[in-house]
């Protein structure tokens, strides 16, 4: 287990705190009052490293994967980006959704299915290469996914991004951070006003440090100055921080980071799980069967040369008597 130094706050200013985390070092309450953050102490408490097993992949892949997101709402959808560029869209079986795109992206986020325009359909942020931010649809009447707009005012090359549930407030929560300006996340909510996508502007929060990650957990933001990867693994009570750190194996928190765990994923009879994975996220709770307790979705290289997502039963953690 590892320790490191962390910065943590409730609300307001941040505090310096003595011990650590490798994971976070910075958060802050995002949401309202009404819907307090499950204190780290109502979370399983994990000590020690933890195995999950591997249940299910995809089919080798194009090449390697830069991010990989999934969305809420009536079903559920995998979208991949690729380093080298191209965005695929998987159902939970693993099986492609549409034609494949040529789309450039520097960073995608878990995405939400919604009535846009009279049309169902699902919708990931993303920010390309060139630094803009965009979503990617797909849905009825579609044959690939698509670029739309979103409609956030920002000039400047912004470098990534992460989204998290917005209740009642609109479609979904979304924090992101420029290339200009790394220690800041700037937050609103995307939210539909009619047909029409609409950003509603929220406080910025300053974190100290160059950002490189971050992750909504409930109604709390969470920052990292370390991971490549982060994704959030809530279920009721329980609320766990996932991390990947460049070429280190995938990691777990359940007190905002403060202590991390390695997590060993145990190969299937046919399923070869990467072990240093390039992407991560997960759901605590899935519109679509064969998850009971969720899923932990990873990407990286399963053999020389083969790329996969891989599926892994958080159950031990999420369905825990």
């Amino acid at each position: 287990m590892q320790i490191k130094g962390w910065r943590l706050s409730a609300a307001f200013p941040f505090v310096n705190a003595a011990a650590g985390l490798s994971l976070l070092f910075a958060a802050t309450a995002c949401g309202r009052q009404e819907s307090p953050t499950p204190s780290p102490s109502e979370s399983t408490e994990i000590s020690g490293e933890i195995e999950l097993p591997a249940v299910w992949s995809t089919r080798p892949l194009q090449g390697k994967v830069r991010d990989v997101a999934l969305s809420s709402g009536s079903g559920a959808i995998l979208a991949v980006a690729y380093d080298a560029g191209g965005l695929e869209f998987f159902d939970m079986e693993g099986d492609r959704l549409g034609e494949p795109t040529r789309f450039h992206l520097r960073d995608l986020a878990d995405g939400r299915a919604a009535n846009i325009q009279g049309t169902q359909l699902t919708l990931f942020p993303g920010v390309t290469d060139a630094g803009v931010l965009k979503a990617y649809v797909f849905g009825t009447g579609l044959v690939a996914p698509a670029q739309i707009d979103l409609p956030i005012p920002e000039e400047r090359m912004v470098e990534g991004l992460c989204t998290g549930d917005a209740g009642t407030q609109g479609l979904m929560r979304l924090a992101y951070w420029t290339i200009s300006d790394n220690r800041t996340l700037r937050t609103g909510v995307v939210s539909q006003a009619g047909e029409d996508l609409v950003w509603t502007q929220e406080a910025d929060t300053e974190a100290g440090f160059p950002i490189t990650s971050c992750v909504f957990a409930y109604d709390t933001l969470v920052a990292s100055p370390r991971s490549a990867a982060s994704a959030s693994l809530t279920r009721g009570d329980t609320s766990a921080l996932l991390s990947i750190e460049a070429g280190g194996p995938l990691q777990i928190s359940t007190d905002l980071g403060m202590t991390t765990s390695n997590v060993t994923v145990r190969d299937g009879i046919t399923i070869t799980a990467p072990d240093a994975p390039t992407a991560v996220t997960a759901h605590g709770t899935l519109p679509a069967g064969g998850y009971p307790g969720g899923v932990v979705v990873i990407a990286g290289e399963t053999s020389e040369g083969t790329h996969q997502v891989v599926f892994v039963d958080p159950s031990a953690i999420t369905l825990e008597d």
